[in-house]
């Protein structure tokens, strides 16, 4: 093998090398960093646009892995705020702007915490309903839940959480057909058992 024929495949390998260095140790990293400090300023938000500025960043970040689960703990800390906020123009900013972090991931239809993200965006829709009487909220996390439904089959989060906003809106179609389901796989599951009875 000649001398520049050598050369060029080092200069080749060192590249690959750095790039794989860059893009799977060096941007993961500082996107952990960046969501880190988001998490740390959390005590300080006093607004939805504090909120947004301070996890902006971390989800703008580019990284080829970790975007699912920064959105994920991103969706979560909205769903801890509206659980508590009684205020429904904040909830509904949030909710907004849940919204458009999920659009990318709901469009690409794939990733490591697709279905997390699915379930999060739910209960942050059926909490809405719930503390509102939010009929577009409702609709929207019985959208949500049976999409996750679509991507795993009987999963207990869907499942459960579908029951229990079907449960809150009084609806007796959907809670006997969810919890007939429920039942189906966890037969001494009486909570279940005992609503379907009830209605």
């Amino acid at each position: 093998m000649s001398n520049p024929f050598k050369l060029i495949i080092t200069i080749i390998s060192s590249l690959l090398i750095l790039a794989a260095m860059y893009f799977g140790s060096y941007l993961p990293l500082r996107k952990s960093q960046l969501q880190i400090k988001a998490l740390s300023g959390m005590r300080e938000i006093r607004s939805v646009e504090g909120f947004n500025d301070l996890f902006g960043p971390v989800l703008d970040f580019y990284s080829p892995v970790g975007q699912g689960e920064v959105t994920s703990g991103y969706l979560s800390n909205i769903l801890n705020v509206v659980r508590q906020q009684s205020d429904k123009d904040v909830v509904g900013a949030l909710i907004k702007q849940a919204e458009i972090r999920m659009a990318p991931i709901l469009e690409k239809r794939s990733g490591f915490s697709f279905n997390q993200n699915i379930y999060n965006l739910a209960s942050i829709y059926s909490a809405g309903a719930v503390k509102f009487n939010d009929g577009d909220y409702y609709r929207k996390g019985v959208e949500m839940y049976r999409l996750g439904l679509k991507y795993s089959p009987n999963r207990p989060m869907f499942l459960y959480g579908l029951f229990g906003l079907y449960q809150s809106k009084g609806d007796k179609e959907g809670v006997e057909e969810i919890g007939g389901i429920i039942l189906k796989y966890r037969p001494d599951d009486e909570h279940v058992r005992r609503t379907i009875q009830d209605y």
